[in-house]
C-alpha cells in the first residue's frame, strides 16, 4: 500500500470547497500570507506559515501561486496567474512562466467558464501549451446533509425568498429588496430573509461608488415588513434557514461559482440566480431552479464588469435599471411556480439530485487522493 503524503494546504473558504472533506494523505492547513495587502500586483504568489517545520511531499494551492521549492498542484476560479488586467506586465510572464515550469504538476478549474478565461488568459502566448497540458476541471465538493426535504409538503401562504451574500450589491442584494418592495405594495405574499454584512461601493468591484447610493435600499431594510435582515449568522444557522426556503435568491451580478446555490441544492432549495458564471453548468431553468438572463460577455461574464465609470450618474442609472428588470423578473417567475405546485416540489428533487451527481464529497476525495499520488510519483490516472 503507498504511503500517505504529506500535503500543505491554505486556509480560507475556496478551498474548503475544492479539497477532499476527508483524506487518505495527512493535509495540513496553514495560513498563508495575502501579498496583495503589499502591492496589488504580486497577489498572485504566496508564502505559507513555515512553522512548524515539516518537510511536505506536495502543496495544494489556490488562486495564489506558491513560493518555494516543493511541488503544487494549484485550484483557481477564474483568472490564473491573479494579476487582473496586468497581462501586458512582466509580472504576468514571471508568474505563468512558474505555472508552466516542472515544479507545477496541475492545474484545476473549478469551472468551465474558469477553463474558458484562463484560456483566453494565455491565448497567444509562448507557454500556451505547457500550462494547457496540465489543466483540468473539477466542480468543488460539499458534504450532502442525510436528511429530507425541510419544507413541509403543505406550502405555507407565504414564499419565503432568501438572499445571502455579504457583498451586498454584487451578489443582488438590491433585488432582493425590490422584490420584497413590488410584492409589498402588490399584496403578493412573498417574505425575505437576508444575511449580509451589507458590503457595497469601493470594497467591491461591481456597483455604483457614490456615497449614499445605498441609503435609500438601505432604508427598506428597516421599514418593509416582509423583510428580515439578520446581518452575519453561523453557518449552521445560514443553512437551516436555507432548507426552510422556497428559494434561494442569487441574482448576481459577478461570481465566479456561488457555493451558497450548491449549499441550497443539496438542502432541495432550488436556486433563482443570473446565467452569469458558473451558475449555468449546473442550474437549469425551470428543472432545478430559475435563471434570469443578463446581458453577457463571450466569456460569460455580465458585460459591464470591470467599468471603470462607476461613480458616474450614467453607471448608476444603468445599475438601477437592471436591478429594476430582474426584480420584476424575480416575481414573474415565483408566481409562475406556486401556480403549478407539483412541478415546484419536483424542481426541489431535482436540485437535491444535481447536488448529489455533481457535487457529492465521496468521488471528490478519490479525485484528490489519486491527483496527489499522480503528482508526486508521476503515475497516471485512469480517471483524468
Amino acid at each position: 500500500m503507498d504511503h500517505a503524503l504529506n500535503v500543505l494546504a491554505p486556509t480560507r473558504y475556496p478551498w474548503l470547497f475544492n479539497s477532499p472533506k476527508r483524506s487518505a494523505h495527512e493535509i495540513s492547513i496553514r495560513d498563508f500570507v495575502p501579498l496583495n495587502y503589499v502591492h496589488s500586483s504580486i497577489e498572485g504568489v504566496t508564502i505559507f506559515n513555515p512553522f512548524p517545520l515539516r518537510k511536505f511531499d506536495l502543496v495544494h494551492a489556490f488562486n495564489r501561486i506558491p513560493i518555494g521549492l516543493v511541488p503544487f498542484v494549484i485550484g483557481f476560479e477564474s483568472h490564473l496567474p491573479r494579476v487582473f488586467g496586468r497581462e501586458d506586465w512582466k509580472i504576468f510572464a514571471i508568474l505563468s512562466k512558474m505555472l508552466a515550469a516542472k515544479r507545477c504538476r496541475k492545474i484545476v478549474a473549478i469551472s468551465q467558464i474558469a477553463r474558458r478565461q484562463f484560456l483566453q488568459q494565455h491565448a497567444g502566448r509562448p507557454w500556451f501549451d505547457d500550462l494547457g497540458s496540465k489543466l483540468i476541471v473539477r466542480y468543488p465538493n460539499i458534504l450532502i446533509p442525510p436528511q429530507s426535504d425541510g419544507l413541509a409538503p403543505s406550502q405555507p401562504e407565504a414564499i419565503n425568498l432568501v438572499f445571502v451574500g455579504n457583498h451586498f450589491v454584487r451578489k443582488g442584494g438590491l433585488v432582493a429588496l425590490r422584490v420584497a418592495q413590488r410584492a409589498d405594495q402588490m399584496g403578493f405574499p412573498i417574505k425575505v430573509d437576508i444575511v449580509s454584512g451589507l458590503q457595497a461601493g469601493a470594497s467591491s468591484w461591481i456597483g455604483p461608488t457614490r456615497p449614499g447610493f445605498l441609503d435609500e435600499y438601505r432604508s427598506l431594510l428597516d421599514t418593509l415588513p416582509n423583510v428580515t435582515s439578520h446581518g452575519s449568522l453561523p453557518n449552521s444557522t445560514v443553512l437551516d434557514l436555507i432548507g426552510r426556503s422556497h428559494f434561494l435568491l442569487l441574482p448576481t451580478f459577478s461570481d465566479t461559482f456561488g457555493y451558497s446555490a450548491i449549499e441550497a441544492m443539496a438542502r432541495y432549495t432550488p436556486v433563482i440566480a443570473t446565467d452569469i458564471g458558473a451558475l449555468p453548468e449546473f442550474v437549469e431553468d425551470q428543472v432545478n431552479g430559475i435563471l434570469l438572463p443578463l446581458d453577457k460577455n463571450e466569456i460569460g461574464e455580465w458585460k459591464h464588469e470591470g467599468r471603470t465609470d462607476r461613480h458616474l450618474s450614467s453607471y448608476e442609472r444603468m445599475f438601477r435599471d437592471e436591478v429594476e428588470r430582474l426584480a420584476e423578473g424575480v416575481l414573474q417567475r415565483v408566481q409562475a411556480c406556486i401556480q403549478d405546485r407539483s412541478a415546484y416540489r419536483q424542481m426541489r428533487v431535482k436540485a437535491r439530485a444535481t447536488a448529489r451527481s455533481l457535487f457529492a464529497p465521496d468521488e471528490a476525495q478519490r479525485f484528490w487522493d489519486d491527483l496527489y499520488r499522480e503528482a508526486v510519483d508521476g503515475r497516471r490516472l485512469a480517471s483524468l
